[in-house]
């Protein structure tokens, strides 16, 4: 999974997740924020020594050393990739170790599809080799596209064509005529989870879905398809994990899975209860030429250029087979930590390492990252540097299947994060296209743009200014979901952030996403370099400052600004809108009174020397923002700042339940103490 994949409406499902509208802030070339004037001069050579440290003939070693084989979750070259992160750090000066944990696996190990009628055939499900691409020759290692945990089945039935498979559709199939019970059915991707269409074929009686992804959203239609260009091919998937339903981490666990610690059954997974598979559109569009039936409405029609009947009758019928080893497994994240003067603080950057295939891309370009990271603050401890804070580099496994080593970690280590953590910073795919991005909690708005004024941007610019030519693309973006940040986010309420260079990305979790695909989406591996810097000198920033750059007062102007535009909407009972808006505006205002002047204090204590004044007022921060943290939830999200909803994000999401008529009031008193917690928090500094 990605951080940029909500980017782009055009290629939304394949250009990864993080950015939502608005963004927000601009850079401003203002001086780094909390640095003691006599630090200036030593973090300035830091900060050069860090732009210059990432190579691209490095970059490109790592990326052989890392994707040059198939690494899924739990596997041999999964072990093996980890063990390089691990070697290559230690290399570098840090304390990395791998992390075992025992999580649920399921590998499938047959999967086939037989066409019976109107005539048999026996369907290759592999995607096809590419020329110039040798991976992608290797099926054996490779296998057949899957989602993650799907159920097994081997089912007969006609074939029906069911759009994209949302509840509206199958009411239209139903109004058609068209009978789904008992059928396979093939839906396109779009229109929610890939997991919600086999839960909504069950609903209605089918027997499987298959999935497939139509060039009309990011194939051919929009330009040139991998190995030529950056567009997906026809012969590419999108593999999935069914898993979508799940809070992160183990649904299995019983406490932390560590090795020896007992589990609960697979059942206690939620999973559709039928199979579910992605093809390729070279096998959809074969299926789809079989059948007849009624015209597909035309609204419904995939970019294959043919006619496209619903089938729903005895013409076209198909078998399928699928069956899959399942068993409670290692995975390995790897932890390597470099100890800062205050132990107790700690700035966590990290990202995963599994991959549905080899992951060039997603995730390894992440990992490249977090290498280039790591060497480069080697160097800097050669010339006896040491961080204010504890960094610790994290690379996660088991992300692709439900984010198993991330949200495990943070379960684990809950208490030192909740105590010292500063924030956390992202990296999963960062490099494949030339358009920059940045997703983050409010709060780090500030220290993102400050760093762009100083890292240096693909084609030898600063990124300010490479970013800011891009126009509206140039702004911040909503945290988000997708990626490993969620259990900082939304679990611990702490702040995250993240950043890459991305573009139309044909090879997302296909068989594609290798290193030879890297000539097309980044050649000469600038943008992997150039996401390198970008992210070392972030890290930089907030482990280093005599006070780190989190902006409570970002975070108070974002929650008035949602109130604002809560109380702008004309739906759900006006009149009960304006007076939670009232009540709320309030406290909203108040609270950003009261956090612009800790963010004041704090800059004028850094500025005159007060250092030991500094600290407390960050840890009235850190109160101030803990205010939103709702220790009473027995859910899995217990941040009140921030709501999830598949990849996109919202803020105050309570704000929505404040007009629940059974329910409203409850959720009016709880933001309401929240914020008055908030403030109050600050009354110290």
């Amino acid at each position: 999974m990605s951080f940029l994949r909500a980017f782009s409406a055009a290629i939304a499902v394949i250009f990864c997740c993080s950015f939502a509208t608005p963004m927000r802030g601009r850079a401003d070339g203002s001086a780094p924020r909390g640095y003691l004037a006599s630090q200036a001069a030593a973090e300035a050579r830091d900060e050069a020594i860090v732009d210059a440290s990432p190579q691209a003939a490095q970059a490109t070693r790592d990326e052989m050393g890392l994707a040059s084989y198939v690494h899924r979750m739990g596997q041999p070259g999964d072990l093996r990739s980890a063990i390089y992160v691990r070697d290559q750090l230690r290399k570098a000066g840090w304390n990395a170790n791998l992390v075992t944990y025992v999580v649920p696996i399921a590998w499938p190990y047959r999967q086939e599809l037989t066409l019976l009628s109107p005539h048999k055939v026996a369907i290759d499900l592999h995607e096809p080799a590419v020329p110039g691409d040798p991976y992608s020759r290797n099926h054996k290692a490779i296998g057949v596209p899957y989602s993650g945990y799907s159920n097994d089945g081997d089912v007969t039935g006609p074939i029906v064509y069911a759009n994209e498979a949302t509840p509206a559709d199958f009411q239209a199939l139903a109004a058609m005529h068209v009978n789904v019970r008992g059928a396979i059915i093939i839906a396109r991707v779009g229109g929610g989870a890939l997991t919600g269409k086999a839960f909504e074929g069950a609903k209605h009686g089918a027997k499987a879905v298959f999935v497939f992804a139509d060039p009309m959203s990011g194939g051919y239609w929009n330009g040139d398809t991998y190995p030529k260009g950056p567009w997906r091919p026809l012969g590419g998937t999108m593999r999935n994990t069914m898993t979508f339903t799940n809070d992160p981490g183990d649904p299995t666990a019983i406490g932390i899975p560590v090795p020896g610690a007992k589990h609960k059954p697979f059942s206690a997974i939620k999973l559709p209860s039928i199979p579910e598979m992605p093809i390729t559109g070279i096998v959809a569009k074969q299926l789809l030429a079989a059948m007849s039936g009624p015209s597909a409405p035309a609204d419904w029609h995939p970019g294959f250029g043919m006619a496209i009947h619903l089938g729903g009758n005895a013409h076209a019928r198909a078998h399928f087979v699928l069956k899959s080893k399942r068993f409670f497994g290692p995975i390995w994240d790897v932890i390597a930590t470099m100890p800062g003067v205050d132990a107790k603080q700690m700035v966590v950057v990290g990202g995963h390492r599994d991959a549905w295939t080899y992951g060039a891309v997603d995730p390894i370009s992440g990992t490249v990252d977090l290498l280039q990271l790591g060497r480069a603050y080697g160097k800097l401890r050669e010339t006896g540097w040491k961080p204010q804070r504890t960094v610790v580099i994290a690379s996660w496994d088991g992300e692709e299947l439900n984010l198993f080593g991330s949200a495990t970690w943070v379960q684990q280590h809950e208490k030192e994060l909740r105590d010292g953590m500063v924030a956390y910073v992202n990296t999963d795919e960062v490099a494949y296209g030339p358009t920059f991005g940045a997703y983050a909690t409010p709060d780090l708005d500030g220290v993102i743009l400050s760093v762009a004024t100083v890292a240096t941007a693909p084609d030898g610019r600063a990124l300010s200014a490479y970013w800011a030519a891009q126009g509206k693309r140039s702004g911040i973006g909503a945290i988000g979901g997708g990626s490993d940040h969620e259990s900082f986010v939304y679990h611990e309420n702490l702040p995250a952030a993240g950043a890459g260079y991305g573009g139309p990305f044909g090879t997302y979790h296909s068989a594609y996403d290798d290193p030879a695909s890297l000539r097309i989406l980044d050649p000469g591996m600038h943008y992997s370099v150039a996401a390198s810097r970008f992210t070392s000198l972030l890290v930089l920033r907030l482990a280093d400052a005599t006070y780190p750059d989190v902006r409570l007062g970002a975070l108070a102007h974002a929650l008035r600004d949602r109130i604002t535009a809560f109380a702008a909407e004309k739906t759900d009972d006006p009149a009960r809108r304006a007076a939670v808006a009232a009540q709320l505006g309030l406290d909203a205002d108040a609270f950003v009174t009261a956090a612009d002047r800790l963010d004041a204090v704090a800059d004028g204590d850094v500025r005159d020397g007060r250092t030991a004044d500094a600290a407390a007022v960050y840890q009235d921060l850190r109160g101030s923002e803990a205010a939103f943290f709702d220790t009473q939830t027995t859910a899995w999200q217990r941040t009140l700042l921030y709501d999830l909803n598949g990849y996109t994000s919202s803020t105050l999401p309570t704000l929505d339940a404040t007009l629940d008529p059974t329910t409203g009031a409850a959720a009016l008193a709880t933001l309401d103490t929240a914020f008055k917690n908030a403030i109050a928090a600050t009354t110290g500094s």
